[in-house]
């Protein structure tokens, strides 16, 4: 008997999955079971004896060092009282365990549901909560742990002609030369309008990296639980706002329409608890579409984590140019004041 994670060929012995939570404390589970929404990790839901647990296996991030980086900067939001999940020591105090499986954290697991798009109270919510997590990162003073799936988009941003060589060396005769060609010419065009001096004097803090609706949970309109620290890093702070924008403005899950009120909605709200400046208000179009560009050392992980690496970049490239036409649409709002005071 074992478990397999969805959508995936992937099998974890439930024999490992006991062992690991033995060493946690938690003995005799009721029930394991794969947790629909994960992606890049190995995620459990885990109903003990006397509670309900998250347990994880790190595979995005697969370095101890960068993972033990993480659970601090959790511990740290936690102690702050930022809404995340408590992280479970093992029966040595640790709050990691490794393994020849792999890396493993337990964490205490909030209930609730995840965004429902038709609520545009849930928008404000998370909006503003964005805003205190930027205030409260600010305060975290250990040096970042780097690892490669985590570099910025904007460090390449200087020569991006040479990581787009390296991205075509990745995927010669693969089927992605029109993608790559799409990328050299939207860098060289966009880095005239954004030259890497202007992008690097956009402010820079910690950011969560994946701000949207499935990597947090709600009651009611209230944000309970904000998860997934591994794309957290040092990077220009408009990034999260950005994406944002797109992913709880979108129409659906599946759309790439941007919902224009719904948009200005969670700037305005992001304000309220972190201004923004001029230059940042007029770098999110910009930047909504320029975080997806990809990454050398993301893809070498999709790669080595066994998915078709060129059909998740053309998905990618896909989404860069649909976004294209929101980024105007989204211009033409923010230009207009609807959301700059």
């Amino acid at each position: 008997m074992g478990t397999s994670l969805p959508g995936r060929s992937r099998y974890v012995p439930e024999t490992t999955l006991c062992a690991v939570l033995a060493r946690f404390g938690v003995e005799s589970p009721i029930a394991i079971e794969p947790h629909e929404a994960s992606k890049r990790n190995d995620n459990f839901v885990v109903v003990g004896t006397d509670a309900k647990y998250l347990l994880r296996r790190y595979r995005r991030n697969n370095d101890e060092a960068r993972v033990r980086f993480q659970l601090r900067f959790q511990a740290h939001l936690l102690a702050s009282y930022f809404p995340t999940s408590e992280i479970i020591p093992s029966v040595t105090g640790d709050a990691l365990v490794c393994e020849d499986s792999g890396l493993w954290s337990l964490f205490t697991y909030v209930e609730g549901r995840e965004y429902d798009f038709s609520s545009t109270a849930q928008v404000a919510h998370a909006a503003q909560w964005l805003a205190e997590f930027h205030r409260i990162a600010a305060s975290f003073e250990e040096q970042e742990v780097v690892f490669d799936t985590n570099r910025e988009w904007c460090d390449w941003w200087r020569d991006g002609e040479s990581e787009i060589g390296e991205l075509a060396s990745m995927f010669a005769g693969r089927g992605v030369d029109e993608d790559l060609t799409f990328l050299r010419d939207w860098w060289t065009k966009s880095s005239r309008q954004w030259p890497a001096e202007r992008v690097d004097a956009l402010p820079h803090g910690w950011i969560h990296g994946d701000w949207h609706g499935r990597n947090m949970v709600f009651v009611g309109d209230e944000v309970r639980g904000v998860f997934d620290y591994d794309p957290m890093r040092r990077g220009v702070t408009i990034e999260d706002v950005a994406r944002a924008v797109f992913m709880f403005g979108r129409e659906s899950r599946p759309s790439r329409r941007i919902r224009l009120d719904v948009a200005g909605l969670f700037v305005d709200k992001y304000r309220c608890g972190r201004d923004l400046t001029r230059e940042e208000l007029n770098a999110i179009p910009f930047v909504m579409v320029a975080h997806w560009a990809p990454t050398v050392g993301y893809w070498r992980m999709l790669d080595r984590d066994g998915e078709d690496g060129a059909a998740y970049l053309r998905h990618t490239v896909g989404l860069m140019r649909d976004l294209f036409p929101e980024a105007r649409r989204l211009q033409g709002m923010l230009v207009g004041g609807q959301s700059a005071r």
